[in-house]
Formats: structure tokens, C-alpha cells, sequence
């Protein structure tokens, strides 16, 4: 049940990633305008967790799990009949609201449920079924846009919410283990507290510029198919299953081994397997023929190795503060989808007709992917030193 909630977010974007560049010539829109349909939502995403986290605390898992999966039913519906850019993107403004609380609640459960290290490979589980599951999401988006239209994707996304709300309602039980304060606001309170911890800003951090990274490719390579390379709508989602089967193979090597390799070891060896296939995807770039795997390929070892270290890094923030883990997820969830927004939006502006722009900010983000690490460690240590 954790996997189904965790698809529906990802599926929603990602379906509709094939048909972005149809959509220039479909409402005569730019580069950014279309992107918004992505940034926006991303950003959306973000500051839905703010709510849904103290809600989450206060008044338990489950009815807030019901609220956004009801939200997720009709805003595709709102976007199927959208007749300009803008109204497309506010349909998409509210079925990000809607998507958020599936993925987010996926990964507070896990960690109601399980302790750090078991809790890292929960989550990598729910992770990796959801991106199995995801590897196929564009290829199906590629086919429903060339086959039906753009628009068919929507009621198709419509559909399947329907479907997890019906399981959800009969089956999924309550599992806060304990209210953090009869009072919202005080929750509220409690939950920024969080960003006063080093350790809570070093693995937020990490998990932020890992999910930025993958958004980055999300964003950028349906440009650079259709615009650097050429390739038809359907190609990008072709090729898409190399970033997803990466992700999949690095969350299943953490599902096996995080118990007892524990956070750290996951994390220190993603994040430099991630950092050595950079250059290598460089150097494919500029000394051999420009085709697909030179950046699927080594997007795929960045993939995996951040399916290593994103898990274990996500277990390591969320609990920090027991009492508040919905809030503190909140939060982390805000930082991350804010800046995966901005990042998807700065890839539709500094788009040249080349890969540079895409390839160089996927490499900064790895890159600050370990600095953020370092803050995480310093802040443990600190605190050791103190006792």
C-alpha cells in the first residue's frame, strides 16, 4: 500500500513529460511557459508538505491521506479540458497539491513503522517498486501522445486516483504512534524547529540535490531529444527506463545492505560513484558522437548511486525529531520540491540548443550532494562532542 501511494506523484508528472515540447506549437507557448507546467508543479508540491505535515501530526495519517487523493481525482480533469497554457498549468497547480500526499505520507509511514537503518531500506523499497513501476510511465505518456492526444493522459491519471483512494478508504489504517500537541500551531512551531539542527539541514540537504539531479534530467533530456538530437516525442521515453532501472538497482542494493552497512556508508559510497560517472559523461560528450547513451548511460550511474544514498539520507533527516516526523518530512519535502521547481524552470530558461545547460547542472547538484553530507556528519559530531 506504501508503493501505491508512492507512484501516484511521480506518475502524474512524469506521463506527461513526452508531450511538453507538442504543447509549444498546441497553445503557441515559449520554452518557459510550457516549463512551467513542470515548475510549478514541482513548487506546488513543495509548499503543500508545509500543511500537510503538521496536519499530519495533529490530526493522524490517514484523513489527510483522503483529502489530497480526493484532490488528485479532479484536478486531472481540469487539465483534460484545459483550452490555454495557463489553465493548464493551474489544473496542474492542483493536481500537485493532490500528488504530494501520496508520496510524502509513503515515507512518514515507513518511518512511524520501522527505526533509521530499517526505516532507509523501507523507504528504498517503496522507492524502488515506485520507479519500476516509473520506468514504463514516459514510454506509456510517449504512446498516449502520439495515439489519443495529450489530453487522454489526464483522464488516465483521474482514473488510477480513483482506484488508490477506493484501497485506501477500505484498507489503510491509522499508524501515528502518538499526537505531537492537541494545538496545529504549536506543531507548527515545533516542526521549524528542525532547521535550527545541522544534522537536518546536511541530509535534507542531500536528499534535495539528489532529487534536484533527477528532475534536472526529467526537465532537461525531453529538450535535448527532440531539439539537440531530433528525435521523435516517443524516443525520450524509450530511453528513460536507463534512468529508472538505475534508480531501481541502486534502492535494491540499499533495501539488501542498509541495516548493516548503516546511512553513512550508503551515503559516502552513492555520492562518490555518482561524482565519478560526472566526467565521464563529459568527455562522451566531447570526444565521441552525440547520441542518446552518451547521457543516458552515465545519467544511469548517477541514478543508481543516488538510489544508494537518497534513501538513507531521507531516513536520517526525518528523524531527527521523533515526535514530529510528519512535520519534519513537511519540511524536508518543501526544500526539496522548491528546489527541484527552480530547477526545472532554470533548465527551461537557459535551454541553448546544446546538452551544456542540462549536464552542468546535474554535475553541480551531485557535487553539493556530498558538501551537504559533510553538514550532516559535522552536526553529529558536534553533538557527541557535547555529551
Amino acid at each position: 500500500m506504501l508503493v501505491m501511494l508512492g507512484i501516484i506523484g511521480p506518475f502524474a508528472l512524469q506521463v506527461f513529460l513526452p508531450s511538453l515540447p507538442g504543447l509549444k506549437e498546441e497553445f503557441n507557448a515559449s520554452y518557459a511557459e510550457v516549463q512551467l507546467t513542470v515548475s510549478l508543479y514541482l513548487l506546488t508540491f513543495a509548499c503543500a508538505q508545509l500543511v500537510y505535515g503538521p496536519l499530519a501530526d495533529r490530526f493522524g495519517r490517514r484523513h489527510i491521506i483522503l483529502v489530497g487523493l480526493a484532490i488528485y481525482i479532479i484536478a486531472p480533469l481540469i487539465c483534460a479540458v484545459a483550452g490555454s497554457i495557463e489553465s493548464l498549468v493551474v489544473g496542474r497547480v492542483l493536481q500537485a497539491i493532490g500528488a504530494c500526499a501520496g508520496l510524502m505520507f509513503s515515507r512518514v509511514v515507513a518511518r512511524d513503522i520501522y527505526g533509521r537503518n530499517r526505516a532507509a531500506s523501507a523507504i528504498a523499497l517503496v522507492t524502488m517498486v515506485s520507479a519500476l513501476i516509473g520506468s514504463a510511465t514516459p514510454m506509456l505518456g510517449g504512446w498516449i501522445d502520439v495515439t489519443f492526444g495529450w489530453r487522454m493522459s489526464f483522464w488516465v491519471t483521474s482514473g488510477i486516483g480513483v482506484t488508490v483512494f477506493v484501497i485506501t478508504f477500505k484498507w489503510f489504517p491509522e499508524t501515528q504512534p502518538t499526537v505531537a500537541s492537541s494545538n496545529v500551531f504549536k506543531t507548527i512551531q515545533q516542526s521549524f524547529q528542525v532547521l535550527r539542527s545541522p544534522v537536518f539541514l546536511g541530509y535534507a540537504g542531500h536528499t534535495t540535490c539528489t532529487l534536484s539531479a533527477w528532475y534536472a534530467m526529467l526537465a532537461g533530456l525531453p529538450f535535448v531529444m527532440a531539439d539537440v538530437m531530433g528525435q521523435p516525442p516517443t524516443a525520450f521515453g524509450a530511453y528513460f527506463p536507463l534512468l529508472s532501472i538505475g534508480y531501481v538497482l541502486g534502492n535494491l542494493a540499499t533495501v539488501r545492505v542498509a541495516q548493516s552497512w548503516g546511512i553513512h556508508r550508503m551515503i559516502i559510497r552513492g555520492t562518490g560513484l555518482a561524482l565519478i560517472a560526472c566526467p565521464v559523461m563529459v568527455l562522451w560528450c566531447l570526444v565521441f558522437d552525440l547520441i542518446p547513451l552518451a547521457l543516458y548511460l552515465p545519467m544511469a550511474i548517477i541514478t543508481f548511486a543516488h538510489g544508494m544514498s537518497q534513501p538513507a539520507a531521507t531516513s536520517g533527516a526525518i528523524g531527527v525529531n521523533p515526535v514530529v516526523v510528519g512535520s519534519a518530512t513537511g519540511v524536508m519535502g518543501f526544500g526539496q520540491w522548491f528546489v527541484a521547481a527552480g530547477t526545472a524552470q532554470l533548465l527551461g530558461v537557459i535551454q541553448n540548443g546544446t546538452v551544456w545547460p542540462t549536464v552542468a547542472v546535474v554535475i553541480a547538484l551531485t557535487t553539493l550532494s556530498m558538501l551537504s553530507y559533510f553538514l550532516a556528519r559535522w552536526g553529529e559530531t558536534r553533538v557527541l562532542d557535547t555529551k
